[in-house]
């Protein structure tokens, strides 16, 4: 049985404030992403997950191809072939994250489980997404993130019956089956309709596109960044649930044109879809990725005037504890990235080449996704940059 709690820690946290010169602060060196140092030689249908291995191996997901790549850079590339429902089976596979011992935790959206595959990428154990019966309010265990004794940190939402302003950082511990919560994050503003009759009415609750939004991640040890938005920012919540506020970040808001409205569309049509179905029996619980059923169109939502200076997902830590945050800018333009040291000052921004985006780190390397106009991903891996 699931259990929850509240860390009562983080009511009393001791926030640690860290000031710097404003020209520290605000103008950091830029470094850009030159050349790749590895590509892997085939397009994919959908980069969903990228883990590297212990010994230089990558794992990839592609969740549209509905496979699992083993590819060695500078060399070649297997295929885990055991597709299927089975309990050593994978159906799509989406996210991927480390595990102890060289383990990896693959997210199956299309068998709606997590599955532990061992060092030798042997089908070892596998739990459900959702935890609890499955009804509005129920926790789906989509990871955000693990740290290094396998702990799996999540977004909790509450019951999408109403509009809601934030959701819970939540930590799953497979060892206790218990979730801790350990602090709220503000989430995209929401808009609630309502159609059909008195006896058949259907009440459809959707984020707002572009409006701010907080966005976090967490490292292998269990610190969690997160980019608060309003004032932008970059805190950690240690282990403890002390916090470590970084100084605040001025930047200059993106206006939104016709091309970010279709871009942010394009992005949408890929989202996670989570469905719950019943035919008279116990309800289920379905996953999948693709297609515009998000509301047909630009003209279907309300659009704000500027972009806040990051998105939802916005935020990576790479192997040496380091945030990256992901910023909005102008659509067609390459990706950049800020970068905050362990006391959340920005020490950095990293430049991508155009049509990237950053989607893992390894043991000194970054993993790229460039899009082609055909619509097919193809990894990259780039040397990890000096960074101060």
């Amino acid at each position: 049985m699931t259990t929850i709690a509240t860390r009562p820690a983080l009511a009393a946290a001791v926030v640690l404030v860290t000031l710097a010169a404003p020209g520290a602060a605000q103008d950091p060196p830029v470094v850009t992403l030159e050349t790749p140092a590895a590509t892997y030689a085939d397009g994919l249908g959908s980069l969903r997950g990228v883990r590297e291995l212990p010994g230089g191996r990558v794992l990839v997901a592609d969740g549209l191809g509905q496979a699992l790549i083993v590819w060695t850079p500078g060399g070649g590339a297997d295929t885990l072939t055991n597709v299927g429902e089975g309990p050593e089976e994978y159906e799509t596979p989406d996210g991927l994250h480390p595990l102890p011992d060289g383990a990896t935790l693959l997210v199956d959206i299309g068998n709606a489980r997590l599955t532990e595959l061992d060092a030798e990428l042997d089908f070892v154990d596998t739990r459900p997404i959702a935890q609890g019966q499955i009804a509005p309010g129920m926790s789906l265990l989509l990871p955000v993130g693990t740290d290094d004794r396998g702990r799996i940190y999540f977004q909790q939402r509450p019951p999408m019956t109403e509009p809601q302003d934030s959701a819970w950082i939540a930590r799953f511990d497979p060892a206790t089956e218990e979730i801790e919560r350990l602090g709220r994050v503000r989430l995209q503003d929401q808009q609630r309709s309502e159609s059909g009759s008195a006896n058949d009415r259907s009440v459809r609750i959707r984020p707002m596109p572009l409006t701010p939004e907080d966005a976090w991640n967490v490292g292998s040890g269990g610190r969690i960044a997160v980019a608060r938005t309003g004032e932008y920012r970059l805190e950690w919540v240690e282990p403890d649930g002390t916090v470590v506020r970084g100084p605040v970040v001025a930047y200059d808001p993106v206006r939104v044109t016709g091309a970010d409205r279709e871009a942010y569309m394009e992005e949408l049509s890929s989202g996670l879809a989570v469905l719950v179905t019943s035919d008279g029996g116990p309800p289920q619980l379905s996953f999948s990725r693709g297609g515009r059923g998000a509301g047909g169109g630009p003209d279907g939502f309300t659009w704000p005037d500027v972009k806040p200076a990051f998105g939802g997902g916005a935020v990576r830590v790479d192997g040496e504890g380091r945030a990256w945050v992901r910023r909005h800018v102008a659509a067609g333009e390459p990706q950049r990235y800020d970068v905050f040291d362990i006391l959340g000052r920005r020490i950095a921004q990293v430049r991508l080449p155009e049509d990237r985006r950053l989607v893992a780190f390894g043991d000194g390397h970054l993993y790229v996704e460039r899009r082609d106009e055909l619509g097919f991903a193809w990894l990259e891996r780039y040397e990890m940059p000096a960074l101060p």
